[in-house]
């Protein structure tokens, strides 16, 4: 008789310690959760092990009253739902889809039969049977969910909480026989074997989910450090090919801009060179002869101030405006003045007294005005021709205009860039260009202040050049 009562006093002791492991298993999972957040799945497990902590106690209330609601239906209760949470933490956890509900339907047949038998105090041998299938659906949908994870740094910890889930199953069946199996009604009572193995496997289980948990989530977090790592990587790849393009495309379009400034500059002061040389040639009379070596010797240095023109800019970083329309209007002067062609050059507006420090930009829009002023000396045949630089706010116009023969595109050679040149610089700096070449000619650009290079790819005549 002695025995026995020792016996029973170490079942509720037994019991308290397996809730209280539960709840430390709680804790333990609060903790998880709280430093990593971004992985699902803990919150279930905590719910989980709270639930198992609070069933315990209730179960220990058997030895001091005997409640069919508080301390046999309800634990049980708490205990499914503490299985169905665990397989919901896994589904989370391993992102493998929804949380299936047809269990809960599976289970509800037993559940329903195992409470009838709690409130009518009947099936003692039945009632594990009735229990045990639930708490092993559950388990075993946990565990056929590990068992299908194929991701190498998360197999092996899956693989172990699996198998501790799996081994769970097979106290749980070992308990519904062996209570099914108990002779005698005394033993049926107080059917101490069974609730030893019971509860040491729940303390067992404790252990083997919180170790096998702490390896998936700590396996988890070293792969998805290492898929960082890789994006990283994939990300720092594609910078530098972007880079390369880039780079490839600067290269493009310095060629371009390299490209439209022999033309546009260079190429038009050997034009005219040529032209007058030309003219030199046939000339007899030594007056005129003599006007135009003066203006072979000013469009050679003219050469000269071009190219100074650049490398004074590029050095000093800014060209002021007052210089540059001086250097035009003297250039325009001296090219129209060899054609024979009258220039009203106008200048209004309050010219800008801050250097621009936009030199590439500054020189391009040179180029355009030069550019308008030999197609007009090499192509219109006017007698009359006038230039009007309007500054207005934030806004610069340009006006050039003649009374000559005017200018048709369809007629302009193979090959010919000027225009193109010219209206390309113009939407670069984020201008208008506008021409009209048909009974007399009129070029009307308009650009904001100050200047700013808007171009962001190569101009198709780049991959001719």
């Amino acid at each position: 008789m002695a025995g026995h009562e020792t016996e029973v006093l170490h079942v509720p002791t037994l019991i308290f310690v397996v809730g209280l492991i539960n709840l430390l298993q709680a804790v333990a999972f609060c903790i998880l959760g709280a430093y990593n957040r971004r992985v699902n799945g803990i919150g279930c497990w905590t719910a989980a092990a709270f639930c198992n902590g609070v069933a315990m106690p209730l179960i220990a209330f058997r030895h001091v009253t005997d409640s069919a609601l508080l301390t046999k239906l309800l634990p049980t209760t708490v205990n499914f739902a503490s299985a169905y949470l665990f397989y919901a933490g896994v589904v989370r956890f391993l992102e493998c889809g929804a949380v299936r509900r047809w269990p809960l339907v599976v289970a509800l047949p037993f559940y329903s039969v195992f409470c009838w038998l709690i409130l009518n105090d009947e099936g003692l041998r039945h009632r594990a049977l009735l229990t045990s299938p639930i708490f092993i659906l559950f388990l075993t949908m946990g565990a056929w969910e590990l068992l299908k994870e194929t991701r190498p740094a998360l197999r092996f910890s899956a693989r172990f909480t699996a198998y501790a889930a799996l081994f769970i199953c097979a106290i749980f069946a070992y308990r519904a026989l062996d209570l099914y199996f108990l002779a005698t009604p005394a033993e049926l009572l107080d059917p101490a074997r069974p609730q030893v193995v019971s509860f040491i496997a729940g303390i067992l289980w404790v252990l083997l989910w919180t170790f096998g948990a702490q390896m998936m989530i700590n396996q988890r977090q070293t792969f998805e450090n290492a898929q960082l790592h890789a994006e990283k990587l994939r990300s720092v790849e594609q910078l530098a090919a972007a880079e390369s393009e880039l780079k490839d495309l600067r290269m493009l379009q310095h060629r371009q801009q390299l490209a439209s400034d022999l033309h546009d500059g260079f190429g038009g002061i050997t034009a005219n060179l040529a032209m007058l040389a030309f003219q030199g040639s046939i000339e007899e009379q030594p007056r005129q002869q003599k006007e135009l070596f003066q203006n072979i010797e000013f469009l050679a240095t003219e050469w000269n101030r071009e190219l100074r023109l650049w490398m004074n800019g590029m050095e000093r970083g800014s060209l002021c405006w007052g210089d540059t329309l001086v250097e035009a209007h003297s250039y325009a002067l001296r090219l129209t003045a060899a054609k024979g062609i009258e220039l009203n050059w106008r200048q209004s507006g309050q010219l800008p007294t801050e250097p621009e420090h936009r030199v590439l930009e500054m020189i391009s829009l040179m180029r355009v005005l030069k550019e308008a002023v030999n197609n007009l000396v090499r192509h219109s045949d006017a007698r009359h021709a006038r230039v009007h630089v309007a500054f207005r706010g934030r806004l610069l116009g340009i006006v050039v205009r003649d009374d000559g023969r005017g200018f048709y595109p369809e007629h302009a050679r193979p090959g010919s860039r000027g225009l193109k040149n010219m209206e390309r610089r113009i939407h670069d700096l984020g201008g208008s260009f506008r021409h009209r070449g048909r009974d007399h000619s009129i070029l009307c650009l308009t650009l904001p202040l100050p200047l700013q290079n808007h171009s962001t790819t190569p101009h198709p005549d780049a991959r001719r050049a």
